[in-house]
């Protein structure tokens, strides 16, 4: 695994799982707790993220500039035809948006 990001609140590693599937951790830096797990998939460029490994009081869901429970993922990706998503670590927000955006 690589870290490819540490700031005073998170750990962010990548690791490869599979030949294609990369999963990166987001990982609390004090206390070691799981915060976020998500898979890319390099051939085709999807990102699934698996709510049992989404800390929803520490994140917020930000799709088409308004904030949503976490409780909503599934609604909320069902809104784009085809999703992506940005982790911004800095604001503590997962962000879902169209490719197109």
């Amino acid at each position: 695994s690589l870290t490819v990001e540490e700031t005073d609140d998170l750990v962010v590693e990548t690791t490869r799982t599979e030949e294609t599937l990369f999963t990166t951790t987001y990982t609390d830096a004090e206390t070691g707790q799981l915060r976020l797990a998500l898979q890319v998939d390099v051939t085709t460029g999807r990102t699934a993220l698996d709510p049992r490994h989404i800390d929803a009081s520490f994140w917020s869901l930000v799709a088409r500039g308004k904030t949503h429970p976490m409780s909503e993922l599934e609604d909320v990706l069902g809104t784009f035809r085809d999703p992506s998503i940005e982790v911004e670590t800095g604001d503590r927000e997962i962000r879902v948006y169209a490719d197109t955006e």
